[in-house]
């Protein structure tokens, strides 16, 4: 007798990280929802296709209130793929899961050109670079987590660049730099004239509405020092 004998099923499993970005709703709510259109007013793209997580630590919402609260994003087009320290009561099956971990930190510091250099963290291979030369018209998003991006040309508002390592943009930067993204903390980011939407190393960021107005129209090299984003001026 020959038995019969099903082929072995296997199935592929595959780990990926990904740059998240955490809103953190305050209360009232409606004030921080006219803030978020605010924002959205001047970077209508920003939420686009990107992965957002919501933290509603200290804010004490009701299923009801929180359902209402992933409508008003929803109607924004900004999806929520998570939640962070919420209550049980608001892990329901058809909304967003728990999640856990990850590092942040938010801070800006600005030095002149002339002030005393800090300690430079050093990177730890040389990565590889890819290298554009043209404009980065709104919409586009570059992303190479390879190594550094080099921009020969303009950002445009509303365009990002997304590099495992270093941006230089030989041009005017109005878009969204997110550099070091593949855990590269001398990771940094140049640029000839700054009118930057948002500047991200290492999970540490400022946005154009935190951003110190003498900067304005400067060249300059954003790097992370510590926990910081330190932007220096560079003429």
């Amino acid at each position: 007798m020959t038995a019969h004998v099903s082929p072995i099923q296997t199935m592929s499993f595959r780990a990926r990280s990904l740059l998240a970005f955490v809103l953190e709703p305050t209360r009232p709510v409606s004030e921080w929802l006219d803030a978020l259109d605010a924002w959205l007013a001047r970077s209508p793209a920003f939420f686009a296709s990107k992965a957002v997580v919501l933290e509603t630590a200290g804010l004490d919402l009701g299923l009801e209130e929180y359902r209402i609260l992933l409508g008003e994003l929803a109607r924004r087009h900004i999806r929520v793929m998570a939640v962070e320290n919420a209550s049980r009561a608001l892990l329901e099956p058809d909304l967003p899961p728990a999640v856990t971990g990850g590092r942040t930190v938010s801070a800006m510091a600005v030095v002149e050109e002339d002030a005393a250099p800090a300690a430079r963290p050093k990177t730890a291979q040389k990565p590889t670079s890819l290298i554009i030369d043209a404009n980065v018209r709104s919409g586009q998003s570059i992303l190479y987590p390879e190594g550094d991006v080099t921009i020969v040309g303009r950002v445009a508002s509303g365009a990002e660049i997304v590099a495992g390592g270093s941006v230089h943009v030989y041009g005017a930067l109005q878009g969204r730099v997110i550099a070091g993204v593949s855990g590269q903390p001398g990771a940094r980011i140049f640029c000839k004239e700054a009118r930057a939407e948002l500047l991200c190393i290492g999970g540490a960021y400022v946005s154009a509405e935190d951003m110190d107005p003498k900067v304005d129209g400067r060249s300059l090299e954003a790097r992370l020092v510590g926990d910081r984003l330190e932007i220096r001026i560079l003429n």
